[in-house]
């Protein structure tokens, strides 16, 4: 299968790119700067797309199967807030165009926007971060209710550590106390999303054993 990947040159895009080659996929990667996309060359096209533009992320599709997207706002100062519903609104035009069905989208447990943390500074960056989780909380209802055969996965804390292959899941709602996930573990259940339809039409919440809240 050949998978294109928004935000492919990001630490999860990497671990994404990794996992799929493992699995014998083809990878289309999409990113503002295509030239951060690591992988084989012979396995991975590299392809530049910025997820504002619509015209660059709809061309980034051409030719794929399926689609995981992982976007994210790393500048806290950039006051564009509707980074997720902007890169989603493109995907689903570029999918409809190409005739692609398959949508994994990756969210974060902050878009349950009655998501808490433990200690000051926790709540301080929710706090901060509000409009950007609710334009996220958006970006899941809108393409949940697209038509593609779509799985929003909400991860936690992500973590550069080694896979455990052990995880929770929980559909169309956060895991009470899940905190922590490896980026390789989160690729690994992004991917089977990708092959199997188990998954298909709901918020999906993974994260390590239920810890206390």
């Amino acid at each position: 299968m050949k998978i294109a990947i928004l935000g492919a040159g990001g630490m999860t895009g990497e671990r994404l790119i990794a996992e799929a080659v493992r699995r014998g996929h083809e990878v289309i990667g999409i990113a503002r700067m295509p030239e951060r996309i690591k992988g084989d060359p012979a396995r991975v096209t590299r392809r530049k797309g910025d997820a504002f533009d619509r015209q660059s992320v709809v061309e980034g599709l051409a030719g794929a199967e399926a689609v995981i997207t992982t976007v994210g706002k790393r500048d806290l100062l950039d006051k564009r807030v509707n980074l997720n519903t902007a890169a989603h609104d493109h995907v689903i035009v570029g999918m409809r165009q190409h005739g692609i069905r398959r949508l994994v989208a990756i969210s974060s447990f902050g878009a349950a926007l009655d998501f808490t943390r433990p200690g000051l500074r926790r709540k301080i960056y929710l706090y901060l971060r509000r409009q950007y989780y609710g334009d996220m909380q958006t970006m899941e209802h809108m393409v949940l209710a697209s038509g593609v055969e779509a799985v929003v996965v909400r991860s936690p804390m992500l973590y550069n550590t080694p896979a455990r292959g052990a995880f929770e899941i929980e559909h169309d709602r956060n895991i009470p106390g899940g905190r922590t996930l490896s980026r390789e573990d989160l690729a690994a259940f992004c991917l089977d999303c990708v092959e199997k339809p188990d998954h298909v039409g709901h918020v999906v919440s993974v994260a390590y054993e239920r810890e206390a809240a």
